[in-house]
């Protein structure tokens, strides 16, 4: 596993665990190394399960359900209707298909492909405004009619 996305699971199982209502994902393809992973989908389930006012949304950019019929995320938006919502948007000016998980949208983590790197959004402010720009993607993005049959 690239060492950079190793770091980012790392990150990402602790930001989950602090997560209090909401968690916002827009990845390209639910990168498998970061997302489909049995520790991700316990932590998104024991927030869901914390009451009915918790939300998570999934964004991604291509639903080809080729490519995530296996993928646990999806599954797991299978099983937790209530609480998750997955989305699609394959273009946004606002988007330049990097991974974004915003925590309650004060914190974060922001991993750009091209660069291998991942950036830890602690800054609450910084990390709202990461949550205005994955609003505004969500709102521009549509319900998935080819990956429906799996969620």
């Amino acid at each position: 596993m690239d060492n950079a996305l190793k770091s980012a699971r790392q990150q990402l199982a602790g930001l989950l665990e602090a997560t209090q209502r909401f968690v916002d994902i827009a990845s390209p393809t639910l990168e498998p190394l970061l997302f489909d992973d049995e520790a991700v989908v316990e932590s998104l389930t024991a927030l869901a399960r914390r009451g009915p006012r918790t939300r998570i949304r999934l964004l991604i950019a291509n639903d080809q359900p080729g490519a995530f019929e296996n993928h646990r995320l999806v599954g797991l938006a299978q099983r937790l209707t209530t609480a998750m919502s997955l989305r699609v948007l394959e273009h946004h000016p606002e988007w330049q298909h990097q991974t974004m998980i915003i925590s309650d949208r004060n914190y974060g983590i922001l991993v750009t492909p091209t660069e291998k790197r991942h950036r830890i959004l602690d800054n609450p402010l910084i990390a709202s405004r990461w949550a205005d720009t994955f609003e505004r993607l969500w709102q521009a993005g549509a319900e998935s009619l080819e990956l429906r049959q799996f969620y």
